[in-house]
């Protein structure tokens, strides 16, 4: 045997076994999301209105939709002199603050430069720890229609021991466009197979980026916002496991969310997210893993998979260059036949698994009537394929500015 011979079947069997460890990793995933689906769900108690709130909304240009999100959460079944509602406007060039004075909206002015919701979040909940006026804080999207029962469900769940606690990210606009809809049931899998199987097994749920409520006591208790990313919401929930406290989902407290028109747009956000991975498994990882090993915390066991998401892209993305080489080493070496073929298998396999629960989702929810559905399923594997140049593009160059998404989708509740 040369070594040229050598060097390709050493080759083979570092593709064949990034190929089991990326198939145990999606059947970890796969496993909980089974069982949490079969889990009985237990039920939160209507709680009395006890809870004060303040409501938080960054907004950037966002003229067109702000007056129907704040038209909504005036519009909130709970009692108005236990929430506020504060708009906070930063690098607008439109008339965004004047639309949510003329609303109703108190003003927040977050100072300096601001560079993503993070910035504004910081201030904010500092401002808030010094007041010592509420009990909690909810933050949303300047696009959001938010469901006139959101306060009052996140009142039950606060009363019932939560800290923290995810809503769940409904869509807006899932017929606008293929990639509207591929987005749509995207974050339908996620709420259905990740959030609400980790609140039945009791693990942490993720913070989505909108739609979601913590206490100001917590808060206090880990120094208030501390974001350093541009994804806080993936950051932040690692701090939430780190600090001993497990995001809950509630199902029951509903927020729609505008989703994106355009490739570019979804490519823009996308990038956003991506690179926001990468940093914050940076950053958390390892005090994840070590949590998950020296306090014997499943929590931080079970978001240290996730984070672990871009180690297993990078193993994933070279194992494809392997087969790359084989491939070509077939093509110049007729004699080599042997080609390790697990991990193309177990690609295609997740992407067909994928597809399926994009098939579940839509045909479970409250949206399976609508038109167009089954077209965006069609596209749903693109979607997903299309994930793999924008991860690429951002291990090579990430992202350091935050860039706006236009928001024009102008709906009420009783439009949705």
């Amino acid at each position: 045997m040369n070594d040229s011979t050598s060097m390709i079947i050493q080759l083979q069997h570092w593709i064949e076994w990034i190929g089991v460890l990326t198939s145990l990793y999606g059947a970890y995933f796969i496993s909980l999301a089974l069982i949490g689906e079969v889990k009985k769900k237990t039920k939160t108690k209507t709680m009395p209105p006890v809870t004060r709130f303040a409501l938080v909304i960054a907004a950037r240009n966002e003229a067109d939709v702000i007056e129907n999100l704040v038209l909504s959460l005036q519009q909130q079944n709970y009692p108005a002199d236990l929430y506020d509602i504060f708009v906070a406007p930063n690098n607008c060039t439109d008339n965004t603050r004047e639309l949510a004075v003329s609303c109703g909206a108190q003003i927040f002015d977050p100072v300096g430069e601001i560079r993503s919701k993070g910035d504004v979040l910081s201030q904010f909940v500092k401002r808030c720890l010094n007041e010592k006026k509420y009990d909690a804080i909810c933050v949303f999207d300047a696009d959001n229609i938010v469901h006139s029962d959101f306060l009052q469900k996140m009142n039950n769940a606060k009363l019932s021991g939560a800290h923290i606690a995810q809503g769940f990210k409904d869509s807006k606009n899932p017929t606008d466009s293929d990639i509207a809809s591929s987005f749509s049931i995207y974050f339908w899998i996620i709420d259905r197979f990740y959030n609400a199987s980790r609140e039945a097994l009791k693990l942490s749920s993720f913070i989505t980026g909108t739609g979601f409520m913590v206490t100001t006591a917590f808060l206090e208790r880990i120094g208030g916002w501390n974001t350093r990313t541009i994804t806080e919401d993936y950051e932040f929930s690692a701090q939430c496991v780190l600090a001993g406290e497990r995001v809950h989902y509630v199902s029951d407290a509903i927020v729609y969310d505008e989703q994106p028109l355009t490739f570019e747009q979804s490519w823009k956000q996308r990038r956003r997210w991506s690179t926001g991975n990468f940093d914050s498994s940076k950053y958390y990882l390892r005090d994840l893993l070590s949590q998950a090993v020296h306090k014997r915390s499943a929590a931080c066991f079970d978001l240290a998979m996730t984070y672990l998401s871009p180690v297993i892209f990078i193993l994933s993305l070279a194992a494809l260059l392997g087969q790359a080489v084989l491939m070509g080493c077939k093509f110049f070496m007729p004699s080599f036949t042997d080609q390790p073929q697990f991990l193309s298998f177990g690609l295609f396999l997740g992407l067909v698994l994928c597809s399926i629960l994009a098939v579940f989702v839509t045909y479970t929810s409250n949206r399976k009537t609508i038109r167009g559905l089954c077209r965006a399923i069609s596209f749903f594997m693109l979607f997903l394929l299309s994930w793999l140049p924008i991860n690429v593009v951002s291990l090579l160059k990430k992202q350091r500015k935050w860039e706006a998404i236009a928001h024009t989708r102008a709906l009420t509740l009783e439009d949705l």
